[in-house]
């Protein structure tokens, strides 16, 4: 081998099975490509030039563990923002967060996980809404014993969270009002988060593979877990065993949420189903296992309606899968490096300029940036190379209403609304970050076009 840069199979076999092994992100196993590209990085560092080496040295007694810490936190994939899927935080708002509440009277102690928390972003928005919700029923949040803790595989990711700075692209959803009454400034294009939210919240370093260990993982009971986007990096039975686990450390009527593509949505006996206005929970039953293995609460809205044949979408414009480079353009860019975000963007679009996908990655983190000149070209391209592309409509419609374009805004709300009719119900919307076409019409009819599309901080 003359370098780091040549992988034998064997070799490089060996070195998978043991980031499997050791993190259980069943992820890479068809992703080597990506995994390469990390590990390569690392080998670089360390003047490796074999896999063999490398697993050596992370095998080594005195440089092994801090290695893995670093490896783990490289092929974590940390992308999160403030109240990421909007429906879901609606659930939490509504139904979710208040019935806990009512139920903790008594006690005034609330527990909640999350799992996987990246940057905090997460575990910090159920603090504000927590305080927003207790301040409306006339309490006092010092009254309560509140803890959020946030576990998470990347300790490069801890340290942000603990540092509790975001930049305006992790920020991007957020209104400027609620922006300035949850934020100060911290310098340059961050700001940190208000200390009264800070303080309701703690961070521990957390493999999730711990619960499938005797005593291992946070103990319970919690009130609340949030497991949304972890799931997806497991194989379908280790991820129905982790359910399982996380399941045992919930609170009686304890509830549980997890992200729209996890790989396996049915956890009965252990959890009862909950089907929420756009989204499913899932809420332990109120004393021991359940018994009636077939029931599913329905705790709100009406019964689904019955399901419209599908609408054929159109193929999308993109002519090369770049689901890879989209995602490393995403980690780079929540770590706080937008503008080198931007510039994988440029470097990417010279080779492929007709590629959807990442020309409204660059409007989004153009407009976060305050290029909104640039974001609104990139939109308009991505509207000319997909016609049926509803999340571009959304974003320039709100970039355009707030700089004042109010008659072209209103013309591309309503497209994106007669698009988002034709569409199946239940389909995700392509660059919506989960969100379906029925949820998006929910969101509108709810709140108002403009502010249901502002409040509802959807992202890519």
């Amino acid at each position: 081998m003359t370098g780091p840069g040549a992988f034998p199979p064997a070799g490089f076999r060996r070195l998978v099975n043991a980031v499997t092994m050791r993190t259980g992100l069943h992820y890479y196993v068809d992703k080597t490509d990506l995994l390469q590209q990390v590990v390569g990085a690392r080998m670089r560092l360390h003047g490796c030039l074999t896999c063999h080496d490398y697993l050596a040295l992370l095998s080594d007694d005195v440089r092994g563990d801090a290695e893995w810490r670093e490896l783990e936190s490289a092929i974590t994939i940390g992308e999160t923002f403030f109240f990421r899927y909007a429906e879901q935080f609606q659930a939490l708002e509504h139904t979710i967060l208040p019935r806990l509440i009512r139920r903790a009277e008594a006690t005034r102690h609330l527990r909640v996980w999350s799992v996987g928390c990246s940057n905090g972003a997460e575990p910090y928005s159920i603090a504000i809404v927590l305080t927003r919700l207790l301040e409306e029923a006339g309490m006092t949040v010092a009254d309560w014993h509140i803890e959020i803790l946030g576990t998470d595989i990347s300790t490069r990711a801890l340290e942000q969270a603990r540092r509790a700075e975001f930049s305006a692209w992790t920020l991007r959803d957020i209104p400027p009002g609620q922006r300035q009454e949850w934020f100060v400034p911290a310098g340059g294009r961050a700001w940190r988060l208000h200390e009264r939210y800070r303080r309701m919240v703690s961070f521990s370093y957390g493999n999730i593979l711990d619960l499938l260990r005797p005593d291992g993982g946070p103990a319970g009971p919690f009130d609340l877990i949030l497991c949304r986007n972890v799931l997806i990096y497991f194989a379908q039975a280790q991820a129905v065993g982790l359910v399982r686990a996380m399941a045992d450390r919930l609170a009686p009527e304890g509830w549980l949420l997890q992200g729209h593509s996890e790989p396996v949505s049915d956890f009965s006996p252990f959890l009862d189903t909950v089907r929420l206005p756009g989204t499913l929970a899932f809420c332990a039953p109120r004393s021991g296992p359940r018994q009636d293995v077939a029931r599913q609460p329905v705790l709100a809205g009406p019964p689904a309606a019955p399901r419209r044949a599908p609408v054929p979408a159109l193929p999308p414009a993109p002519v090369v899968d770049s689901t890879t480079i989209a995602t490393e353009i995403r980690r780079v860019a929540d770590s706080g490096h937008v503008r080198r975000g931007m510039e994988m963007c440029r470097d990417y679009l010279a080779r492929h300029p007709v590629d959807a996908r990442i020309h409204f990655l660059f409007a989004v983190l153009a407009w976060g940036e305050g290029s909104l000149l640039q974001a609104e070209e990139s939109f308009r391209r991505v509207i000319y190379l997909c016609r049926d592309h509803v999340m571009a409509r959304c974003y320039l419609s709100r970039m355009l209403e707030e700089s004042g374009g109010w008659a072209q805004a209103r013309r591309l709300r309503q497209q994106m609304v007669d698009l988002v009719r034709r569409c199946p119900p239940d389909m995700v919307l392509p660059d919506g970050d989960g969100l379906t076409a029925g949820g998006l019409l929910r969101l509108v009819r709810q709140i108002g076009d403009a502010p249901a599309i502002r409040a509802a901080r959807i992202s890519s």
